[in-house]
């Protein structure tokens, strides 16, 4: 038997790695660290490929430790979020009871990479001012280059994932995300993976009774902020 290609075996292995709908493993700052999926792999100083043309940006609800809805768009579409007034669920004492306090709806921005070499997918998303800064230096650097209409079609960043930090008078010193550009590749002959969607669900609006239903699940400003699900080409 002779094999011509493998992308049958890319493509089983995308199923082998799904969870629970989810197939693209998310890329955490830490405090100076770049931690890569459930495993948090050390990444500083890797080098990805961003794919600045798919980046997502809006709002993602979390009820009880779910996600429970989005309202999310492509930024290359112009895709302006709704107000948050517009949303629902603003009372404040169900907050305190399903999302330790916490709005429940969080306003993110998301970036999709992929590895060159090992063919590895991530997604980074951020809601913090220095995730933003980051980001927002790598979509100027990103247009600047799409305006100049290189003739070898390379308008894609290639990155190497580092950090920085400065001091805070108040916090001390505060650790950023840094996206070094490092060069320029061409785009993948890929469509654009679809938005992610939530099953449509009644959510809890009462106090649960721990006795018959067991502990809830503990929420942490990390589950809000990280976990997407998305399609399997990302590339």
């Amino acid at each position: 038997m002779t094999i011509e290609t493998a992308a049958a075996f890319r493509d089983m292995a995308a199923v082998l790695r799904l969870r629970s709908g989810q197939n693209i493993n998310k890329l955490a700052f830490v405090k100076g660290d770049w931690l890569l999926g459930r495993d948090k792999l050390q990444m500083n100083g890797t080098q990805w490929v961003a794919r600045v043309d798919w980046s997502l940006y809006g709002w993602t609800m979390w009820w009880d430790g779910r996600i429970r809805d989005y309202r999310l768009g492509y930024v290359a579409d112009g895709f302006v979020p709704p107000p948050r007034a517009e949303l629902g669920y603003l009372d404040k004492d169900q907050w305190d009871v399903w999302n330790k306090g916490r709005d429940p709806w969080q306003l993110g921005w998301s970036l999709p990479l992929y590895n060159q070499a090992s063919l590895e997918e991530a997604l980074w998303t951020t809601d913090t001012m220095g995730g933003r800064n980051a980001l927002a230096a790598l979509m100027i650097a990103f247009a600047d280059h799409f305006d100049t209409n290189p003739a070898d079609g390379q308008i894609l960043p290639a990155i190497e994932l580092g950090s920085s930090s400065y001091r805070h008078p108040d916090r001390g010193e505060i650790n950023i995300p840094v996206l070094d550009i490092i060069g320029w590749v061409a785009a993948p002959n890929k469509p654009r993976p679809p938005l992610p969607t939530a099953e449509p669900q009644a959510l809890p609006t009462t106090e649960p009774q721990q006795v018959l239903e067991g502990p809830r699940a503990s929420l942490t400003n990390n589950d809000m902020n990280d976990e997407i699900p998305f399609a399997p080409e990302w590339r």
